[in-house]
Protein backbone atom coordinates (compact mmCIF):
# COMPACT_ATOMS: atom_id res chain seq x y z
CA UNK A 1 0.00 0.00 0.00
CA UNK A 2 1.47 3.37 -1.01
CA UNK A 3 1.39 6.59 1.01
CA UNK A 4 -1.48 8.13 -0.98
CA UNK A 5 -3.66 5.05 -0.44
CA UNK A 6 -2.83 4.99 3.27
CA UNK A 7 -3.73 8.68 3.63
CA UNK A 8 -6.97 8.22 1.71
CA UNK A 9 -7.97 5.29 3.91
CA UNK A 10 -7.07 7.25 7.06
CA UNK A 11 -9.15 10.22 5.99
CA UNK A 12 -12.07 7.95 5.05
CA UNK A 13 -11.87 6.04 8.34
CA UNK A 14 -11.73 9.19 10.43
CA UNK A 15 -14.53 10.80 8.43
CA UNK A 16 -16.71 7.71 8.87
CA UNK A 17 -16.04 7.59 12.60
CA UNK A 18 -14.29 4.24 12.29
CA UNK A 19 -10.83 5.35 13.34
CA UNK A 20 -10.43 4.72 17.05
CA UNK A 21 -6.67 4.23 17.15
CA UNK A 22 -6.14 7.92 17.94
CA UNK A 23 -7.85 8.67 21.25
CA UNK A 24 -9.36 12.09 21.80
CA UNK A 25 -6.78 14.56 23.10
CA UNK A 26 -9.54 15.95 25.30
CA UNK A 27 -9.24 13.16 27.85
CA UNK A 28 -7.03 13.80 30.89
CA UNK A 29 -4.18 11.30 30.60
CA UNK A 30 -4.01 11.46 26.84
CA UNK A 31 -3.87 15.26 26.89
CA UNK A 32 -0.98 15.19 29.37
CA UNK A 33 0.84 12.58 27.29
CA UNK A 34 0.46 14.62 24.10
CA UNK A 35 1.63 17.70 25.95
CA UNK A 36 4.72 15.84 27.19
CA UNK A 37 5.54 14.55 23.70
CA UNK A 38 5.41 18.06 22.25
CA UNK A 39 7.25 19.59 25.24
CA UNK A 40 9.99 17.01 24.62
CA UNK A 41 10.05 18.03 20.96
CA UNK A 42 10.55 21.70 21.87
CA UNK A 43 13.17 20.87 24.50
CA UNK A 44 15.10 18.57 22.14
CA UNK A 45 15.08 21.14 19.33
CA UNK A 46 16.38 23.83 21.69
CA UNK A 47 19.14 21.59 23.03
CA UNK A 48 20.24 20.56 19.55
CA UNK A 49 20.28 24.11 18.23
CA UNK A 50 22.20 25.36 21.29
CA UNK A 51 24.74 22.55 20.77
CA UNK A 52 25.29 23.87 17.24
CA UNK A 53 25.72 27.51 18.27
CA UNK A 54 29.51 27.65 17.95
CA UNK A 55 29.96 25.53 14.84
CA UNK A 56 32.31 26.77 12.17
CA UNK A 57 31.15 27.29 8.60
CA UNK A 58 33.04 24.12 7.70
CA UNK A 59 31.28 22.09 10.41
CA UNK A 60 27.86 23.45 9.36
CA UNK A 61 28.66 22.43 5.77
CA UNK A 62 29.48 18.83 6.79
CA UNK A 63 27.20 16.06 5.60
CA UNK A 64 27.06 12.30 5.96
CA UNK A 65 25.60 9.79 3.53
CA UNK A 66 22.11 8.73 4.58
CA UNK A 67 21.21 12.05 6.20
CA UNK A 68 19.23 15.02 4.88
CA UNK A 69 22.37 16.85 3.73
CA UNK A 70 24.59 19.55 5.15
CA UNK A 71 24.20 20.07 8.89
CA UNK A 72 23.23 23.75 8.55
CA UNK A 73 20.58 22.93 5.95
CA UNK A 74 19.32 20.10 8.14
CA UNK A 75 18.79 22.53 11.03
CA UNK A 76 17.00 25.01 8.77
CA UNK A 77 14.88 22.19 7.31
CA UNK A 78 13.95 20.99 10.81
CA UNK A 79 12.69 24.43 11.83
CA UNK A 80 11.07 25.13 8.44
CA UNK A 81 9.19 21.86 8.67
CA UNK A 82 7.84 22.73 12.08
CA UNK A 83 6.75 26.11 10.74
CA UNK A 84 4.83 24.32 7.97
CA UNK A 85 3.00 22.08 10.47
CA UNK A 86 2.02 25.08 12.63
CA UNK A 87 0.81 26.84 9.48
CA UNK A 88 -1.36 23.84 8.57
CA UNK A 89 -2.77 23.55 12.08
CA UNK A 90 -3.33 27.23 12.88
CA UNK A 91 -3.11 29.30 9.70
CA UNK A 92 -0.07 31.18 11.06
CA UNK A 93 2.25 32.55 8.38
CA UNK A 94 6.00 32.52 9.07
CA UNK A 95 7.44 36.05 8.78
CA UNK A 96 10.41 34.71 6.79
CA UNK A 97 10.72 31.60 4.63
CA UNK A 98 14.30 30.36 4.60
CA UNK A 99 15.44 28.82 1.33
CA UNK A 100 17.56 25.69 1.07
CA UNK A 101 20.18 26.23 -0.14
CA UNK A 102 20.31 29.80 0.99
CA UNK A 103 22.03 32.14 3.43
CA UNK A 104 22.55 30.84 6.96
CA UNK A 105 19.92 32.55 9.16
CA UNK A 106 21.93 31.99 12.36
CA UNK A 107 21.24 29.97 15.48
CA UNK A 108 19.43 32.81 17.23
CA UNK A 109 16.88 33.13 14.40
CA UNK A 110 16.39 29.35 14.30
CA UNK A 111 16.00 29.19 18.08
CA UNK A 112 13.48 32.03 18.12
CA UNK A 113 11.36 30.31 15.47
CA UNK A 114 11.75 26.85 17.05
CA UNK A 115 10.64 28.19 20.43
CA UNK A 116 7.61 29.86 18.90
CA UNK A 117 6.53 26.92 16.76
CA UNK A 118 7.35 24.41 19.47
CA UNK A 119 5.17 26.23 22.00
CA UNK A 120 2.35 26.53 19.45
CA UNK A 121 2.53 22.79 18.76
CA UNK A 122 2.22 22.10 22.50
CA UNK A 123 -0.94 24.25 22.59
CA UNK A 124 -2.39 22.77 19.40
CA UNK A 125 -1.75 19.17 20.49
CA UNK A 126 -3.88 19.82 23.56
CA UNK A 127 -6.70 21.68 21.87
CA UNK A 128 -7.17 20.35 18.35
CA UNK A 129 -9.62 17.51 17.75
CA UNK A 130 -7.63 14.68 16.09
CA UNK A 131 -10.22 14.18 13.36
CA UNK A 132 -10.32 17.85 12.31
CA UNK A 133 -9.54 17.85 8.60
CA UNK A 134 -6.79 20.19 7.40
CA UNK A 135 -6.27 21.34 3.84
CA UNK A 136 -2.68 20.81 2.71
CA UNK A 137 -3.37 22.37 -0.66
CA UNK A 138 -3.37 18.94 -2.24
CA UNK A 139 -5.59 16.93 0.08
CA UNK A 140 -7.52 16.86 3.35
CA UNK A 141 -5.56 15.31 6.23
CA UNK A 142 -6.69 14.70 9.84
CA UNK A 143 -4.97 16.93 12.42
CA UNK A 144 -3.73 13.77 14.19
CA UNK A 145 -1.70 12.87 11.09
CA UNK A 146 -0.12 16.34 10.94
CA UNK A 147 0.75 16.20 14.65
CA UNK A 148 2.24 12.73 14.22
CA UNK A 149 4.24 13.90 11.20
CA UNK A 150 5.56 16.90 13.15
CA UNK A 151 7.04 14.59 15.78
CA UNK A 152 8.32 12.07 13.25
CA UNK A 153 9.93 14.75 11.08
CA UNK A 154 11.68 16.45 13.99
CA UNK A 155 12.93 13.18 15.47
CA UNK A 156 14.30 12.01 12.13
CA UNK A 157 16.19 15.21 11.39
CA UNK A 158 17.52 15.60 14.94
CA UNK A 159 18.99 12.12 14.48
CA UNK A 160 20.54 13.22 11.17
CA UNK A 161 22.08 16.26 12.86
CA UNK A 162 23.41 14.11 15.72
CA UNK A 163 25.01 11.73 13.23
CA UNK A 164 26.75 14.59 11.44
CA UNK A 165 27.91 16.15 14.72
CA UNK A 166 29.42 12.82 15.73
CA UNK A 167 31.26 12.55 12.42
CA UNK A 168 32.83 16.00 12.85
CA UNK A 169 34.01 15.05 16.34
CA UNK A 170 31.35 16.80 18.41
CA UNK A 171 29.31 14.87 20.96
CA UNK A 172 25.66 15.64 20.28
CA UNK A 173 23.43 16.49 23.22
CA UNK A 174 21.47 13.68 24.84
CA UNK A 175 17.90 14.46 23.83
CA UNK A 176 16.04 11.20 24.30
CA UNK A 177 12.91 10.72 26.38
CA UNK A 178 14.86 9.44 29.37
CA UNK A 179 16.98 12.58 29.55
CA UNK A 180 13.90 14.75 29.09
CA UNK A 181 12.15 12.92 31.94
CA UNK A 182 15.14 13.41 34.21
CA UNK A 183 15.40 17.09 33.24
CA UNK A 184 11.68 17.56 33.79
CA UNK A 185 11.89 16.02 37.25
CA UNK A 186 14.72 18.47 38.03
CA UNK A 187 12.60 21.34 36.66
CA UNK A 188 15.07 21.97 33.83
CA UNK A 189 13.00 20.77 30.87
CA UNK A 190 10.14 23.22 31.02
CA UNK A 191 10.09 25.27 27.83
Amino acid sequence: MNLETTRALSVAAVGAGKCHSVPSPHTGGVTRTLRSIFEHNLWANERLLEACRDLTDEQRAASVDGTYGELGYTLVHLVRGESFYVKLLTGWQPPVRWEIPGPWPGIDALLERARFTGARLVEVAESTPPDRLLDTGEEQVPAAVVLLQAINHATEHRAHAATILTQVGIAPPTIDGWEFGESESRGAAKP
